[in-house]
């Protein structure tokens, strides 16, 4: 009897011990196979056969981690995450699919996964690279927001990035997939319209199926500021995609720690630049940078090797390309002062290849 009661409390400590991840496949081999790796490493497995009996062992026990397959029948895995998202949202998820079709993965970029693998898992390191990276991030960041591309670089307490020479191996599956690497950034693009007091902005954007897409992103800041940057993700050397994350890692970054505002802008395009250079699978990029305070009603914009139009009113002002993003972008002028007090929009046009444009105006309704 006493020695039951031992193994008990034993059993109860090192479950006590271990962090939890919950593993969502209707594939009982993989399942299988999945948990005992993950049981070698220490972690105490929970298992569901899919979505929903995933979300009933949920609200028995919330995991450290969840580990989700895409197909699967009664709720899917784009379904389960979109439900995890909502009820759930301090969990990380990686989605697991089984085929190289990324339009998937791509729509559930949109429910803040941290990763993604592919089927079959022939290493089991990556997989537990990829755990490993997530818990350790949210250890030191747990009120931070999820973001996917941030995981593919170890991004410093300084907002620096580590000068390891080191990309996780699905920049590689990227590179090698350019279809797989075009749904992705399109799926990371923002709401189209975005509103913020009196103020709104709107962006356009229409390009090629045959080229790399622009990349865009923004954020309102919380002193009535408005940033925003645009990355051509086409490369000669063909690492758009990875330079393209890394930006937007950066910029996720940057943001987190509040360092960012008008005035920063030149210290924000240096640590893009620094970012650049320590890290081998990443080049050079044409991008622009801006951030529009509504407090005076202007915009500041760094151009980085892109060339664009700010049109206010009858007026246009010509903001020449200068150089690149990661090849001196600094010695670039920054334009300043350009009024958004009755409304402004900047274009940017790459004629049969694509066309970008931004509105920023007050609302007047």
């Amino acid at each position: 009897m006493s020695t039951q009661v031992d193994s008990a409390q034993l059993e109860h400590k090192s479950r006590m011990d271990s962090q939890t991840i919950m593993l969502v496949d209707d594939d009982p081999i993989f399942r299988r196979f999945t948990s005992v790796v993950l049981e070698k490493e220490g972690f105490f497995v929970i298992e569901a056969e899919h979505g929903l009996d995933g979300l009933q062992k949920l609200r028995e026990e919330v995991p450290d981690l969840i580990i989700c397959d895409i197909s699967m029948p009664i709720l899917n895995g784009i379904e389960f995450a979109e439900e995890v998202s909502w009820e759930y949202p301090e969990v990380p998820m990686i989605v697991v699919s089984a085929t190289d079709d990324m339009s998937d993965v791509a729509r559930a970029l949109r429910f803040g996964i941290k990763d993604f693998l592919t089927k079959p898992i022939s290493a089991p390191k990556h997989l537990l690279s990829a755990i490993s990276i997530i818990l350790e991030d949210e250890n030191k960041h747990s009120n931070a927001s999820r973001d996917f591309s941030s995981q593919w670089f170890r991004v410093g307490e300084q907002g620096d990035v580590p000068d390891d020479k080191e990309l996780y191996w699905h920049l590689d599956y990227l590179k090698d997939n350019p279809s797989a690497a075009k749904d992705l950034l399109n799926a990371l693009l923002p709401d189209r319209d975005t509103k913020q007091g009196k103020w709104k902005c709107s962006y356009s954007l229409l390009q090629s199926l045959e080229n790399m897409p622009l990349v865009f992103d923004y954020a309102w800041l919380i002193d009535g500021q408005f940033a925003f940057y645009v990355v051509d993700s086409t490369t000669e050397a063909g690492d758009g995609v990875a330079t393209s994350l890394l930006i937007r890692a950066l910029f996720n970054d940057t943001l987190r720690r509040q360092n960012l505002s008008k005035a920063m802008l030149a210290d924000f395009a240096e640590n893009l630049e620094r970012g650049l250079e320590c890290i081998n699978g990443v080049s050079p990029v044409s991008a622009l940078i801006g951030i529009a305070d509504m407090t005076d009603g202007t915009v500041s914009i760094l151009p980085a090797g892109l060339e664009a139009i700010w049109t206010q009113g009858a007026k246009k002002v010509h903001i020449e390309a200068g150089h690149r993003l990661g090849m001196g972008c600094l010695k670039n002028t920054i334009i300043e002062d350009l009024s958004i007090l009755c409304g402004g929009k900047l274009n940017i046009a790459n004629i049969g290849v694509s066309h970008f444009s931004l509105d920023i105006k007050p609302d007047l309704k």
